[in-house]
């Protein structure tokens, strides 16, 4: 019978209720009825930066993820050469150096000054452009920018590195931009200033 006394207590299940006890005790010390506790960390002030800092901070993230865009390169250009041909004319020496520094097609810039100009010209075998009238280089460069600034630059991030490409269907020409992807419709070439002359009031009576 000790025997089984042994037994009954091998198997006494006290010890499983003394463990949902602690499980209860356990639960009570967590938070008891299971409601969420306010847990405060002490705030600590960070570094103060000016508008300046974050402006130029801006600028590094933009440069960094894409330097073409970050930063605008100055477009430098070769002043143009003009000498005198004669006593009517003059001759733009470099022309067909800048043309190929801007990458634009030569009957497309030569119709373009012949027209702002209003007057006649013709290229030679060297590639210089020679023009009917006194023109003088300050002339010439002024001419130069206007032509940069509607067919060359891009309108959105000023850069130079454009392509003009001509629509077959609208026969219209596009100035398209290799950094930032814009596309714009090129204006069209039309008549600018002509200073009258002499020889255009003369075929202006001839006409009469």
């Amino acid at each position: 019978m000790a025997d089984d006394g042994e037994e009954q207590l091998e198997f006494d299940f006290g010890k499983k209720k003394k463990k949902n006890k602690d499980k209860k005790d356990k639960k009570d010390e967590e938070g008891g009825d299971g409601e969420a506790k306010m847990v405060t960390t002490e705030w600590e002030k960070g570094e103060v930066y000016t508008y300046d800092e974050l402006l130029g901070r801006l600028y590094q993230i933009i440069e960094d993820k894409n330097p073409t865009l970050g930063t605008t390169k100055k477009y430098v250009m070769k002043p143009p050469q003009v000498v005198r041909v004669g006593s009517k004319k003059v001759g733009w020496v470099n022309f067909t150096e800048i043309c190929n520094l801007m990458k634009r097609p030569v009957e497309h810039v030569i119709t373009f000054v012949l027209v702002e100009f209003g007057t006649e010209g013709s290229t030679t075998a060297e590639g210089q452009l020679t023009l009917k009238g006194a023109y003088k280089e300050k002339h010439v460069e002024s001419l130069l920018r206007k032509y940069i600034r509607e067919f060359v630059t891009c309108e959105m991030c000023k850069s130079a590195n454009t392509n003009l490409d001509k629509d077959s269907s609208t026969r219209l020409w596009s100035v398209n931009c290799q950094n930032c992807g814009a596309s714009r419709t090129a204006s069209s070439i039309k008549t600018g200033y002509h200073a009258v002359t002499r020889a255009d009031r003369r075929a202006a009576k001839q006409k009469l």
